[in-house]
């Protein structure tokens, strides 16, 4: 088990969980409104497996410009 700490909030889950299934466990709205995460600082993409301990913050389009860019580059093609 990893410990995921989220904003005030220490919550544990699988090593190896995404991202995307850390913000569906809080909730559906964040979960829908998501395109993104902040891993200790670093921008990671929904897909992302968080394998550590870690700080997480949950990104949303409009946060700020690096979260948008984080879902304009997952959206785009390769």
């Amino acid at each position: 088990m990893i410990k995921v700490t989220l904003r005030d909030d220490v919550r544990e889950f699988e090593n190896g969980t995404t991202v995307a299934d850390i913000a569906k466990s809080i909730g559906m709205g964040l979960y829908k409104a998501a395109v993104g995460g902040r891993i200790d600082g670093e921008y990671v993409d929904l897909r992302t497996p968080v394998e550590k301990d870690c700080n997480l913050e949950i990104v949303t389009f409009g946060d700020d410009l690096e979260g948008n860019k984080t879902f304009w580059h997952t959206a785009s093609e390769d």
